[in-house]
């Protein structure tokens, strides 16, 4: 009976450590990029990185079909304005709060072929405001503190892709 407890007790501790660790890493996976990200690119502004080989880490695990720019962002000071003309290719704009919460999302797939050719201006708001109070596209970020990753294909010819990405931009409104 005895030993029963002790397997009981263990199988116990070892659920709620999992849990527990399952709670905190994406946390701290979060934080980590946020601290080293906002030193080396600042945050609130959008930065196009080069084309991803093997020994890419600005991206993790970044796949070399793909272009990439990213956005650190931080509320704190207002919202934020993001513009991004749109390629016929793949491509999309991806929101992801503290958690690595995937909570917004914008492409040029499936029943979003329609903005192909257009440029979208989104405007990213805190959980505070509202988005009554403000026009156009508004996305209402779940935290304070987050990133935004634009992606778009890298195979074959990708002179219109690149370009997209560099005309982009995500600053103070």
């Amino acid at each position: 009976m005895k030993l029963l407890k002790w397997l009981l007790c263990i199988m116990v501790c070892a659920w709620a450590g999992q849990y527990l660790l399952a709670l905190m890493i994406p946390n701290m996976v979060m934080e980590t990029l946020y601290a080293v990200g906002s030193k080396k690119m600042g945050y609130n502004q959008l930065v196009v990185n080069r084309v991803s080989d093997e020994t890419s880490r600005a991206v993790v695990r970044p796949s070399p079909d793909l272009l990439y720019a990213s956005c650190i962002y931080n509320l704190e000071d207002g919202p934020l304005i993001i513009e991004a003309p749109i390629p016929a290719r793949y491509w999309s704009m991806q929101f992801y709060q503290m958690n690595t919460d995937n909570y917004a999302g914008i492409t040029n797939q499936r029943d979003e072929h329609h903005r192909v050719g257009s440029v979208v201006k989104v405007t990213l708001i805190d959980s505070d405001d509202s988005p009554a109070d403000y026009t156009g596209e508004v996305i209402q970020s779940p935290t304070q503190r987050g990133m935004i990753m634009l992606r778009a294909s890298a195979i074959g010819d990708r002179t219109a892709q690149q370009a997209a990405l560099d005309a982009s931009s995500c600053g103070p409104a």
